[in-house]
């Protein structure tokens, strides 16, 4: 049973290796085009990687179900819709009981600037999916059950974050929690393009509306009285909802796990 434990260490310390090494590649690249073709590259590393693991247990891609099908594409389409529903909800939930409020932001945001940031979003989502939720993430959910995989990867996937200079309240209240509900969209449609897209529309949502740094900010979060008191409430309520999504990640997965056992 420590097999797949010990495997899945090793597959994520020799991506996050491969990574480190293409980052500093790609820096010598454009601007433009660091960001993208670090992306790719990390992808097809992830790739080779599960190649690798997987011919070393005389196995294939289709073993794991990583194989284009027909309804890949719908299954993206609805991870972007159930991304877009979930981020209308926590921005509803921070508008409304906080002191933001959501603004036109001054960037001049055109069709062309939206697809970059799409251009490279899409393939950062695929490429942390591809490592954290196929090859091991089945790996793992077959010796220890949903329940500890989804520990297990959550954790994985808040460090890893760490490791790319993420803060560790950041990341695990952040990637940590969020890594319950991919892995659960993972496991229900038995593939990665539905976490994929709820990823991706989770991230490109957030760069929408001015939570995270971004030529494509159509909009930017303000408080209306920047006060130490608002700060401290939007501070509170922002990590409310990151606990939040981690008790429902935890509970949901608990109740899927049982279900199966029985």
């Amino acid at each position: 049973m420590k097999n797949a434990v010990i495997r899945s260490l090793l597959f994520w310390t020799l991506f996050t290796s491969l990574l480190f090494g293409l980052s500093l590649l790609t820096a010598l690249a454009p601007p433009d085009w660091s960001q993208l073709l670090q992306a790719l590259m990390g992808t097809l590393a992830g790739f080779f990687l599960i190649w690798l693991f997987l011919k070393n247990e005389k196995r294939t891609f289709s073993d794991i179900g990583l194989v284009w099908d027909r309804y890949i594409i719908v299954r993206f389409l609805l991870g972007l819709l159930a991304g877009a529903a979930i981020f209308a909800v926590i921005l509803l939930v921070l508008v409304n009981c906080t002191g933001l409020e959501l603004k036109r932001s001054a960037n001049e945001v055109t069709m062309q600037t939206l697809l970059d940031a799409l251009l490279i979003i899409i393939p950062f989502a695929f490429m942390e999916e591809l490592v954290f939720r196929s090859y091991t993430f089945l790996k793992l959910e077959k010796t220890y059950g949903l329940l500890w995989t989804q520990i297990i990867v959550a954790i994985a996937f808040a460090l890893y974050h760490v490791v790319s200079g993420w803060s560790w309240q950041v990341a695990f209240l952040g990637p940590g929690s969020w890594g319950f509900v991919f892995g659960l969209a993972a496991f229900w449609s038995r593939g990665i393009a539905l976490p994929t897209g709820l990823h991706a529309a989770l991230n490109f949502l957030q760069v929408l509306a001015g939570m995270k740094a971004g030529k494509a900010s159509l909009w930017t979060l303000h408080l209306k009285q920047n006060t130490p008191d608002a700060n401290v409430l939007t501070n509170r309520v922002g990590i409310e909802i990151q606990i939040t999504i981690l008790i429902v990640g935890l509970i949901v997965t608990y109740l899927v796990a049982r279900k199966k056992k029985t």
